[in-house]
């Protein structure tokens, strides 16, 4: 590693340092039984249960490799939005909706890929 890269990777460690002390010390707090809250938790939830059904999927062969990646390729989609939408600290109604409708499409997509009569190897 050269010298510009060490110090390159210093000060984006000391940057990323104050980041973490402010964010730590700026007296925000969340509250987990805010509408928001309590809206992310269920979407964080039903995500894992997809995910779950998935990892059966692929431990009883319902899934083929193929499609168990395309569906985690899915699963990461809606990750990503989940991960957008409170990315303000904050999750909308809206946003919400937005999110059960991936998932909704996620769901049907694991319930056809499972009983579509392909058998792992």
């Amino acid at each position: 590693m050269t010298n510009a890269e060490k110090s390159r990777i210093e000060r984006a460690e000391n940057q990323a340092s104050k980041d973490i002390y402010r964010e730590k010390h700026d007296a925000q707090s969340g509250d987990p039984n805010s509408a928001s809250s309590k809206r992310m938790q269920a979407d964080v939830q039903r995500n894992a249960n997809q995910e779950q059904r998935i990892e059966n999927g692929i431990r009883n062969g319902s899934l083929t490799n193929r499609e168990a990646g395309n569906l985690e390729r899915g699963q990461a989609r809606v990750d990503r939005k989940e991960g957008n939408a409170a990315a303000n600290g904050h999750v909308g109604a809206g946003e919400q909706r937005n999110i059960q409708a991936a998932e909704n499409h996620q769901s049907k997509r694991i319930h056809r890929e499972k009983h579509n009569d392909r058998k792992r190897d």
